[in-house]
């Protein structure tokens, strides 16, 4: 890919947050204030240490966390987008990326294709309890049944 093919690629599949989106998303989490919000949305807002997903990232991630500043009942923020389960920070919450569904993204120094689309999909389990404790269980769904002893 040429680098003006590849310019053009990261134009189209990175994610940014159109004013009006952030526009109303403030508007509603300014009208839930007495409630626990998790923001959720596809691309994650920081660099996960992927670069094929660092490339395709949101953008304009300041823009999104000026608005959570304004919002304290935030809990979390959660997305997807990057095909592996992950967990950091931003803008001063837990961030939780989704893992794969369809396929996993190869961490650097794992041999092998961008993506391993043999692996397992994967689901994450987001529980809040009373005192806002936030828990995220990640799990492969295989095929298979479970029984329990």
């Amino acid at each position: 890919m040429d680098p003006g093919e590849q310019a053009e690629a990261l134009r189209i599949h990175h994610g940014f947050l159109a004013d009006e989106t952030l526009d109303w998303l403030d508007g509603v989490l300014g009208d839930r204030r007495e409630a626990p919000a998790f923001v959720c949305f596809h691309h994650p807002p920081v660099t996960l240490g992927v670069p094929y997903v660092d490339e395709i990232r949101l953008f304009g991630e300041d823009r999104l966390a000026a608005v959570l500043g304004r919002h304290p009942q935030v809990v979390a923020v959660l997305c997807g987008h990057a095909h592996t389960a992950a967990a950091t920070t931003f803008a001063g919450r837990p961030l939780l990326v989704a893992p794969g569904v369809v396929s996993t993204i190869r961490l650097p120094g794992q041999n092998g294709a961008v993506a391993d689309h043999a692996a397992p999909p994967g689901v994450a389990l987001h529980t809040l309890d009373d005192e806002r404790r936030l828990t995220t269980h990640c799990r492969a769904v295989t095929g298979g049944s479970s029984t329990s002893a």
